[in-house]
């Protein structure tokens, strides 16, 4: 096999949390009397950082702070993230790749600690080698965090595969220079995926079928 170890994504790869992030925010622009989004919209102009993305649906930082917003989002979050399941045939491709000896980890923008607690959660913590998460609450980029990670890794860049859902996790494995696949069932439909250079694929078992091809 080409690749060694697999660095996953969390929030839209692995758990399938996009509807309730949607309710999240839809709650949020309700509260403000903002225009709400359907789920076809919200897939379509979700982004990375975070605040542009909010700027774009039109939370005004004049007159409140992000930092304000960003916790209301994640105390909304949190209450609904047991709500939420894994992406189909989640436990089985992390149990493949186990099978077949590669190494695996988690590289989220999501807070590390709630990011721990999730995967305590679901039981998946026996899987990953580290588990990489945000200091704060913001969702800023991952591109710092995943080159120290890749840096300390003991595989070249080329043996290992970065598997995500947004533009971002390309432009981040484009930082770390490994490979990338892009699922299009998570934050960002494929259209919004398009542009990015690499595979583009409809389900986690099709991901296993390529790495273990």
């Amino acid at each position: 096999m080409k690749y060694k170890h697999i660095i996953w994504d969390w929030n839209g790869t692995l758990l399938d949390d996009a509807s309730e992030c949607l309710a999240v925010l839809n709650e949020l622009l309700r509260r403000r009397e903002l225009p709400l989004l359907t789920e076809n919209q919200y897939r379509a102009r979700f982004d990375f950082p975070v605040i542009d993305f909010y700027v774009g649906m039109g939370f005004d930082f004049k007159e409140e702070s992000f930092d304000d917003i960003a916790h209301e989002y994640h105390a909304g979050y949190v209450e609904k993230v047991k709500q939420c399941r894994l992406q189909p045939d989640a436990r089985e491709v992390l149990h493949a790749f186990d099978n077949a000896g590669l190494t695996q980890s988690l590289l989220s923008a999501y807070q590390r600690e709630r990011l721990k607690e999730a995967v305590t959660y679901f039981d998946l913590d026996v899987h990953f080698t580290k588990l990489i998460g945000m200091n704060d609450y913001y969702a800023h980029s991952k591109v710092k965090n995943g080159m120290r990670w890749v840096n300390e890794l003991s595989y070249e860049p080329g043996e290992i595969l970065f598997v995500g859902d947004t533009c971002h996790d390309f432009e981040v494995a484009q930082a770390m220079r490994t490979d990338c696949i892009l699922v299009t069932f998570g934050h960002q439909n494929r259209e919004r995926l398009s542009p990015c250079p690499v595979p583009l694929l409809d389900s986690l078992a099709d991901v296993q079928q390529y790495v273990l091809r």
